[in-house]
């Protein structure tokens, strides 16, 4: 018998024989009882005491005791100015069809003002000749014609000259008589026109009759094409021309739609209602701009031809008119669906897609419409297809697809018209002006002579192109909001800000929607130093259409201008939105862009990234097409090398532009850096944060006799701590700081009045040189705190001295103020003079010419910290961060 033991029990039984190892083991030392743990008392430590922040005597210093201020060094890199880009480009006039926003980089033009300039004033276009009413001293052939157009004509026998007047003929319809080669038997009764009277006379009949022609009216026009089309369905191929025809004709007379509609239900009756007669129907009732007829007959449509790609079709082009964009995407989904190999529903579709701004989306159902294509004979809903599909190209920038898709089309009158949007958006300025001006007569005419217009803007044809604008908002209404952008756009690139404002704040009336009008505004205004409007404009625009390209760069340059004029955090936040807007427009450019790359650089270096500004740079410079731009941005890229501390690189980067032509821009920049660099690193910087103990030979302290208060080190820190005995100064002085003023670059530090301290006094810093045998000295700047207000006094030449109270905003006495005094060289270092600039915590307060101080002062300067009071107040005034900047001694 075998007993198999399954791994559960041989683990149950190790768990208990541990067990029993345990318990034996806790028990061993008792004889096997329990073991309990042993209590003891804990006496707790004392804490040790720990000094109070702000208590006396509590000050944590560093003591090096041994520590004098530290070596002078070089100066940290100076700021050196970028290779000066082109203004921002700016996105020419859009046309409908081309580029959509996304893409509008390819419209892109030149951003610089043109001045100079004179227009006249645009007039309105002259009105086609009118005939003169007959008799009025017109040539008789003119007369005669038009006599023609108003009345009917009457041939008599044996007279060359017609009678003009109104025509009737007993028990015939006058077209019927019109056809008459005898009247023999004919009752003719007419009502003779006297020209020179200009009066009818009564009706009479007229015998001898030879012919009757009736009035060239437009009614008897269209009543004679109509009765030329027999009413059965062997001539429904005349019936569909007679529709097209009247189409056509109703641009003159909205009357005619009502015989063109009438057309199309006789041709639906007379074919035994098939799709081709409610297609007519649709065709007339949409020319008409008749929504509710158009959704009326289709959303009627039963039997075999309701559920249709036509129906679907039709109902998503009505309902995407009315403002339904869910549900027309949903019925021209379907349609899609229905008509798999029909082009129409695909381009309807894609014509859906586009004008709600998904191009990559349109442009699928766009090719799926140009493989079909071929199966589409009407040259009218063909045209109307390949119209689409130019559309679809163009907005993605694809201008070889967009003529490729434009060859087959037939020539309907809209060609020339394609043509030349695809010319304009490539950039063919001469050919799309040909075009449009071919176009000029067919049924895109007023687009056609925006279109004019907007190629004679590119062409710097000023005049011609301010009247093409005129002449279409004053012809069409539809088009009036994009003239008038036109028109502003062209009073801005001619620096005419407020006339471009005028046509720009019209445009918007018009069209309050218009993403480009909103987008030349905020341009306008950030060109006029009005940044928060310009913000609030652009901000529009990209509310409208977020991938406009041209206004999310405009949005960076106009935070960017904002930092420049902003301080503290509004600086730094101005600053980190140009960077985060410079970074966007870079990354959704449709192509790579030198011009996007290269303002991305400054924006990221005003931000404090060198690196990421170097790889900005680097891109342009990769995707530069010419040396201009590529010299621009390995300058860019020296500039950044060198701020980087990497001098020897940036240097001889610089120095390669020497082999460019003497008069070269680049060559003339790079020389004049390079000269900054060397000036540069003759200069050196001496620090004093104060980490010891005692001043040192470095500082000498001296106070007036019976002043009573010194100078000390506490707390890292230079203090002057103390009730004022007699009226008087106590200094330090930095010994040998600058020997030759002419050196003299900057000094700086951190000055703290401590609550109430100096109510009545002077603290601050000051610069110095030699005194006469009187006291006065030939130079004497002093910057800080007096009386509890900001105070500056300047003493230069000898001359009087000189008071000013800048303005500080947030000024606090008790707090904080770092101060600043330097010595700006302007000329050559022999001949240079020197412009005293006063900063404030960081921002500029005063500035003059200093006339004791330049390039062949010689004597020694002096800087101090010090502090004035009068008797019996408390001075507890501290100093930190001392830092002065000179040129090295020779």
């Amino acid at each position: 018998m075998t007993v198999a033991i399954r791994k559960e029990q041989v683990l149950c039984l190790l768990v208990l024989g541990i067990g029993w190892l345990v318990w034996n083991g806790l028990g061993g030392a008792s004889g096997g009882g329990r073991a309990s743990p042993k209590q003891l008392d804990h006496t707790p430590a004392p804490v040790p005491a720990t000094a109070l922040a702000g208590a006396p005597g509590a000050g944590f210093a560093r003591a090096e005791i041994l520590a004098e201020p530290r070596e002078t060094r070089g100066l940290p890199p100076r700021d050196l100015e970028f290779p000066e880009p082109p203004p921002l480009s700016v996105a020419a006039l859009p046309l409908d069809p081309g580029p959509d926003f996304a893409h509008a980089l390819a419209l892109r033009e030149d951003g610089r003002i043109v001045e100079g300039v004179a227009l006249a004033g645009a007039g309105p276009p002259a009105a086609p000749p009118s005939p003169e009413p007959a008799g009025g001293g017109q040539e008789p052939a003119a007369g005669r014609a038009a006599l023609g157009r108003t009345y009917d004509r009457l041939n008599l026998q044996g007279l060359s000259e017609p009678f003009y007047g109104f025509v009737e003929v007993d028990g015939m319809d006058p077209f019927d008589a019109e056809s008459l080669k005898s009247f023999e038997g004919r009752v003719v009764r007419f009502r003779r026109y006297r020209e020179k009277e200009q009066r009818l006379e009564p009706q009479s009949v007229f015998e001898n009759v030879r012919e009757i022609k009736l009035a060239a009216t437009l009614r008897n026009e269209v009543a004679r094409a109509a009765r030329a089309v027999p009413a059965d369905a062997a001539h429904l191929d005349q019936r569909a021309q007679l529709i097209a025809w009247l189409l056509g004709k109703a641009r003159e007379a909205a009357w005619v739609y009502d015989e063109a509609l009438a057309q199309a239900e006789l041709y639906t009756q007379t074919s035994g209602g098939n799709l081709e007669g409610l297609r007519w129907q649709v065709r007339v009732l949409r020319a008409r701009g008749d929504l509710a007829g158009e959704h009326q007959l289709l959303a009627g449509i039963v039997g075999e031809h309701r559920e249709t790609a036509f129906r679907y079709e039709g109902l998503g082009r009505v309902l995407f008119q009315l403002g339904l964009h869910a549900d027309a995407e949903r019925d021209l989904l379907r349609a899609v669906e229905l008509g798999r190999n029909d082009p129409r529903p695909h381009g309807a579709l894609a014509a859906f897609l586009l004008a709600r701004g998904r191009s990559r989306d349109a442009l699928r159902h766009a090719a799926r419409a140009e493989q079909t294509l071929g199966g589409l004979i009407d040259p009218g809903e063909r045209a109307q297809v390949v119209r689409t599909i130019v559309a679809c190209h163009l907005a993605v920038a694809d201008f070889a697809a967009a003529r490729t898709a434009l060859e087959p089309s037939s020539d309907d009158g809209s060609r020339a018209y394609l043509q030349g949007c695809v010319a304009y958006a490539a950039g063919e300025l001469p050919a799309a002006l040909a075009a449009f001006r071919q176009a000029a007569s067919g049924p895109d005419g007023p687009a056609a002579l925006l279109g004019q217009g907007a190629v004679l803007l590119r062409q710097q044809d000023w005049q011609g192109a301010l009247d093409a604008f005129a002449a279409v908002a004053d012809q069409a209404p539809l088009l009036r909001h994009r003239a008038l952008c036109g028109t502003g756009l062209l009073h801005l690139r001619l620096g005419q800000f407020d006339q471009a404002t005028a046509a720009l704040d019209r445009a918007l009336e018009c069209n309050p929607l218009d993403p480009y009008a909103h987008y030349l505004r905020g341009r306008v205004l950030r060109l006029q130093g009005q940044v928060a409007g310009a913000v609030e404009a652009l901000a529009g625009a990209l509310r409208l259409q977020d991938d406009f390209v041209h206004a999310v760069a405009e949005m960076a340059a106009a935070h960017s201008r904002r930092a420049r004029d902003a301080r503290g955090d509004d600086a730094a936040t101005a600053t980190l939105w140009a960077t985060r807007y410079g970074d966007r427009a870079a990354a959704m450019a449709h192509a790579p862009s030198v011009e996007l790359y290269y303002w991305q650089g400054l924006y990221r270096f005003a931000a404090g990234n060198p690196r990421g500004a170097e790889a900005s740079f680097v891109r342009a410079r990769e995707t530069a097409q010419q040396e201009a731009e590529r010299g621009r941005a390995n300058g860019a890229i020296a500039v950044v090398q060198y701020s980087r501390g990497l001098v020897d690189d940036a240097v001889t980067v610089l120095q390669k532009f020497a082999e460019l032509p003497k008069d070269d821009p680049m060559r003339v920049w790079a020389a004049a850096r390079v000269a900054e660099i060397d000036d540069h690193a003759q200069k050196e910087m001496l620090e004093d944060r104060f980490e010891r103990v005692e001043l040192g030979g470095t500082w000498s302290v001296e106070r007036e006799e019976g002043f009573g208060v010194g100078g000390a080190l506490a707390g890292n820190r230079l203090t002057f701590r103390g009730r004022v005995s007699s009226s008087g100064e106590v200094r330090a002085v930095r010994t040998g700081a600058v020997q030759q003023g002419r050196n003299f670059l900057a000094v700086g530090c951190a000055l703290q009045l401590a609550g109430g301290s100096l109510r009545a006094g002077f603290a601050g810093l000051r610069i110095e040189m030699q005194r006469d045998r009187s006291g006065r000295p030939d130079l004497q700047v002093q910057v800080g705190v007096r009386d509890g207000r900001p105070r500056l006094t300047v003493i230069d030449n000898r001359e009087e001295s000189q008071g000013f109270d800048p303005a500080i905003d947030g000024f606090d006495a008790a707090a904080v103020q770092q101060l600043e005094l330097r010595a700006v060289p302007r000329g050559d270092q022999q001949a240079r003079r020197c412009w005293l600039q006063v900063r404030w915590n960081g921002a500029l307060v005063h500035e003059q010419e200093l006339k004791s101080l330049g390039g062949g002062t010689g004597g020694e300067l002096r800087t101090v910290l010090f502090a004035q009071g009068s008797r019996g107040v408390e001075a507890d005034v501290t100093f930190d961060d001392y830092r002065l900047e000179r040129r090295k001694e020779r």
